[in-house]
């Protein structure tokens, strides 16, 4: 009997002993996260606040940010051609009206305060002249505004 007590209390302190080692469980290997990506990203959102990393080039478009409803900037209106082809529409004022044996013409003083004979197909700065007839010049302004179905107004002036 003392050899079964012996043999149960061996087993009992090798149960504990077994029980109180640790266990060993497969540890996952750990594998490096990509972060390229997200550094390449941080950098370029850097550079734009910074201002250096975005540019616009309008290739001949207008700024979409600027009112259609506004004139012209300054610096515009700075490199227009001399004389008349310089000069827009709404800038001149219609003198007078005369009937030659070619047809009508019209005289118009410009903002230089010089006159000028204009008569159908003259090009202006913003338009050309469509007609001239007896007391009127009907005109054709070009609009740049992306609303209109045409590319054009037509404006008339008559003699005051």
């Amino acid at each position: 009997m003392r050899l079964r007590v012996a043999i149960l209390v061996g087993m009992l302190v090798a149960g504990t002993a077994l029980a109180q080692a640790p266990v060993p469980t497969s540890v996952p290997t750990e594998t490096p996260i990509d972060t390229s990506t997200v550094e390449r990203i941080l950098r370029g959102e850097e550079a734009v606040d910074s201002g250096a990393g975005f540019t616009y080039d309008p290739a001949g478009r207008r700024d979409p940010f600027r009112s259609l409803l506004k004139g012209l900037p300054k610096e515009e209106m700075a490199q227009r051609p001399p004389g008349l082809r310089g000069m827009g529409i709404e800038e001149i004022k219609l003198d007078g009206i005369i009937r030659l044996p070619e047809g009508w013409v019209a005289m118009v003083r410009g903002t230089d305060n010089l006159s000028y004979i204009i008569r159908a197909g003259t090009v202006l700065y913003d338009g050309t002249v469509e007609k001239v007839e007896q007391g009127r010049a009907t005109f054709k302004l070009q609009v740049a505004d992306p609303k209109s179905l045409k590319p054009y107004r037509e404006v008339v002036r008559t003699l005051q």
